[in-house]
């Protein structure tokens, strides 16, 4: 089983949406959220998120996770905040990636400005059938993937 940060998920939310279904997070991952929410759409609305890491704050929280421990982050169609960037960057492993599933272009921008400053790059934007299992399983338009480099990048020496 793969191991699946899933920021702002709430586990596998499936809604039919004129006739055709869409489908948002994972069966398998941990969804990191707000204390007191809940999900908040489809079949289960209104139950308690599964596998959920807790947060307390919304724009700024600090993910309760070691430094580089997740191989796969994903966030779908949330806000990203600047401290959100800053956390999801943080705790991706070397190497993992970050998948941002239909960010506006203003929240794809700020990632952008974050993971790039910590040697992350673009793999491209592709669409759901394009990725590997589970990632492909998602019905939203398009996936922008990052992929962290091999081993975090070594400070220089500053000598004043």
């Amino acid at each position: 089983m793969l191991q699946i940060l899933d920021v702002w998920g709430e586990g596998r939310v499936v809604q039919h949406v004129s006739g055709t279904p869409l489908i948002t997070g994972f069966v398998a991952a941990y969804n990191l959220n707000k204390a007191g929410q809940r999900i908040s759409n489809g079949a289960f609305a209104g139950q308690t998120i599964p596998n959920l890491i807790l947060v307390y704050e919304y724009d700024a929280p600090d993910f309760p996770i070691d430094d580089h421990s997740v191989p796969h982050v994903t966030l779908m169609g949330a806000p990203i905040t600047l401290h959100v960037a800053e956390e999801m960057c943080r705790v991706v492993a070397r190497p993992g990636k970050i998948y941002l599933y239909d960010p506006n272009e203003t929240d794809r921008r700020l990632f952008e400005s974050v993971a790039f400053s910590q040697g992350l790059y673009p793999e491209g934007r592709f669409l759901p059938e394009q990725l590997e299992p589970p990632f492909n399983e998602i019905t939203l338009l398009a996936a922008y993937v990052y992929r962290a480099p091999t081993h975090p990048l070594t400070r220089p020496k500053i000598s004043l």
